[in-house]
């Protein structure tokens, strides 16, 4: 069974952050519920992007130890999370991966790429420090969160996938809901083979 989740919150009076996580193995659903509450809690403290998975991934470890005394066998499970903190003052966000793809930055004019972000490992693995990397978002600029069941296929490279959304996200001039259905419709199935996540957010 797989699991993905996105939640936007405020990280103080003038920054907001936003993560996409996913999660594989039996009871995913439930686990992202609980990872989706542990995101705000930690969102709370206006932590930078790196401590907070770096948190996110201990408090995971945990949940899958109250798993391990709870269940014979013991699942397997995995989990996956991009966490962002956008500062619209000076236009810029911090990005932290955690075994996840990432984001998607479409220029004011149109055009898509997928910035080179420290990648660190999913959640659970315990091998912390994760690394934060900052980038710039001009007014106008749009960042796409998503979780891989949106870019990746069975039989098919996440590469593939990745072309696919850049070309649905490019077309400059389109609102954030019309941009959505591009992303989609662009799928080659309707019948995802993991659930599919999208959040996009337009800097002003």
């Amino acid at each position: 069974m797989t699991g993905s989740t996105s939640s936007t919150c405020r990280a103080d009076a003038s920054r907001s952050s936003s993560a996409t996580s996913s999660a594989n193995g039996v009871d995913a659903a439930a686990t992202m519920g609980q990872l989706r509450t542990a995101v705000r809690t930690l969102a709370d403290l206006d932590l930078p992007p790196g401590e907070l998975l770096t948190r996110l991934d201990r408090t995971f470890i945990r949940l899958m130890e109250d798993e391990e005394e709870a269940t014979d066998p013991v699942p397997s499970m995995g989990a996956t999370c991009v966490y962002v903190v956008y500062d619209p003052a000076t236009r810029t966000c911090s990005v932290a991966l955690a075994g996840h793809p990432p984001p998607a930055v479409v220029g004011p004019e149109g055009g898509v790429a997928f910035p080179d972000l420290p990648h660190g490992t999913p959640l659970g693995l315990g091998m912390a420090p994760y690394e934060a990397a900052e980038l710039e978002l001009p007014a106008g600029s749009l960042m796409a969160l998503y979780s891989d069941g949106l870019v990746e296929e069975r039989h098919e490279d996440i590469d593939v996938g990745m072309r696919r959304m850049s070309r649905a996200l490019g077309p400059a001039g389109k609102s954030l809901e019309e941009l959505s259905s591009a992303v989609i419709g662009s799928l080659p199935s309707r019948t995802l083979s993991d659930d599919a996540t999208l959040l996009l957010a337009r800097a002003l």
